[in-house]
């Protein structure tokens, strides 16, 4: 068969170019240099990271639709799918966009606009043409990023071409990537926003209000904007509140109600406003979440039912699901093999949530399953997580930032600390949606190592939101396996 061209690269431990990412992760392979044990546990780490990342590129046909990968001259602190899509010029192909940022080394830094080509539904992939693995995307639009690094990128959900970005400075900014498009790239971004003492990660536009955005900083403040009403230049903020000098890593708007956010960071509370009232007095309090900071937080897309649902994920290794009409304990504690640096829920299924950090791997997490008995398998010594549904094995270094496509369901986006953006397209038949074609793939937990690592039973699939793509076709699959 082909070689899985995106997969048989050799990923460098170490940036090629580029710093370390801003908020350090730690990670399972961290280990003093004191003692000569402590070096051997850290060798055992690798060879063993190295295997099971081995093991993936093999199983990764039987694994993804798609799976592709893109090395980047700088690394990426951030990934976001916009939505929609166009005609790639190539029948049965269409072209997605992403957004990317670079976090340099001295050198300007960027907001990247990536166009990735993708076989459309109907379009079969022929592994033995070479076409699976191979990197299909290209950098679409450059705009000069002018505070530093791009910490975090995310476009209004109104108007998908206005794009917040947070920089390594106390301003934020609004670029206009359709106007940029169209007249070429300016110096400078469509807005600037005022109000922070310090930089910061948090960004969120409100699902409810067009134009209306939030965002955090590491001196404890939050302030929110009114861009529908902006003409460029620069704005100062129309809420502004502070949490005192602990950092707000992360900030999410309430589905329930348009004035409710909810905010965390290094004090390890769960920390809710009301937009309507300015000052330093919030609504509510969750003390002690978490163990650790509070990195990140998602609140559900759709279902009314599911509305109530809230994670909060943290660098004590857990994310936990919150009911926030009764916050007194968690639902649920998910248990990570290192630092959770972000959650998102998925677009597509109201049961599944997507976690990435220290442990290389974003992994999809089902609610549903919590409480489900699994039997252990033979090769471990322990079962994985009942919750536990799919890991993707095909990063080697700490993962930044992720992101599922609102395009299409299963089809994911994760950039890591080593300059490298993998696009991956999850098979449904691994989350059992559709029936297999005479194959046994697997149901229940894949681990990035391509096996079945615990059988867990059938997941309870919800229906998709709309605008969600019909099942998809596995690719023609080779009769035999070809090591990188």
């Amino acid at each position: 068969m082909a070689e899985i061209t995106a997969c048989k690269e050799n990923m460098s431990e170490q940036k090629a170019d580029g710093s370390p990412a801003k908020k350090k992760i730690r990670t399972l392979d961290d280990a003093p240099n004191e003692s000569h044990e402590k070096k051997g546990a850290a060798q055992l780490a690798k060879e063993k990271r190295d295997q099971e990342y081995k093991n993936w590129v093999v199983a990764a046909p039987q694994l993804y639709d798609v799976c592709m990968q893109k090395h980047l001259r700088w690394p990426s602190l951030t990934v976001e799918w916009l939505p929609g899509y166009t005609d790639a010029g190539r029948e049965g192909w269409n072209r997605h966009q992403l957004l990317l940022g670079t976090h340099t080394d001295g050198e300007e830094n960027s907001l990247l606009v990536v166009a990735v080509d993708l076989p459309d539904v109907e379009t079969e992939i022929d592994t033995r043409a070479g076409e699976f693995g191979k990197d299909t995307s290209a950098i679409a639009l450059t705009l000069p990023h002018p505070g530093g690094e791009v910490n975090r990128a995310r476009h209004c959900p109104q108007q998908p071409s206005l794009v917040a970005t947070r920089p390594a400075s106390k301003v934020a900014y609004v670029f206009d990537i359709a106007k940029a498009a169209e007249e070429g790239p300016s110096q400078t971004p469509w807005l600037t926003l005022r109000g922070h003492g310090d930089e910061g990660f948090g960004c969120a536009w409100s699902p409810h209000t067009n134009g209306q955005l939030t965002t955090c900083a590491n001196d404890g403040t939050i302030c929110g904007w009114d861009i529908a009403t902006a003409k460029g230049g620069g704005i100062t903020p129309t809420y502004f509140a502070s949490r005192g000098e602990s950092a707000v890593a992360d900030v999410q708007y309430s589905p329930q109600c348009p004035f409710t956010i909810c905010a965390a960071g290094d004090d390890k509370a769960l920390v809710f406003w009301d937009l309507r009232t300015q000052g330093d007095k919030c609504s509510q309090v969750v003390e002690n979440a978490h163990d650790g900071d509070i990195n990140a937080l998602a609140y559900p897309t759709f279902g009314e039912d599911d509305q109530f649902r809230l994670l909060s994920a943290s660098a004590d290794r857990t994310v936990k699901l919150w009911d926030t009409r009764q916050l007194s304990k968690p639902v649920h504690t998910f248990t990570c093999d290192g630092d959770v640096v972000q959650v998102q829920w998925c677009p597509h299924d109201a049961d599944v949530f997507v976690t990435c950090g220290a442990d290389r791997g974003p992994k999809f997490w089902d609610v549903s399953r919590i409480g489900a008995s699994v039997e252990p398998d033979s090769d471990e010594d322990e079962p994985a997580p009942p919750e536990l549904v799919f890991a993707h094995g095909g990063h080697k270094a700490p993962v930044s930032d992720f992101s599922l496509s609102p395009n299409e369901s299963w089809l994911a986006a994760s950039v890591s600390e080593d300059n490298v953006l993998q696009v991956a397209w999850v098979s449904e038949a691994i989350f059992g949606d559709v029936e297999g074609d005479g194959e046994d793939i697997g149901t229940g937990w894949q681990s990035g190592g391509g096996a079945a690592a615990a059988a867990a039973p059938a997941r309870a699939t919800r229906p998709s939101a709309a605008g969600a793509s019909p099942s998809r076709r596995r690719p023609r699959l080779p009769h035999h396996h070809q090591e990188p």
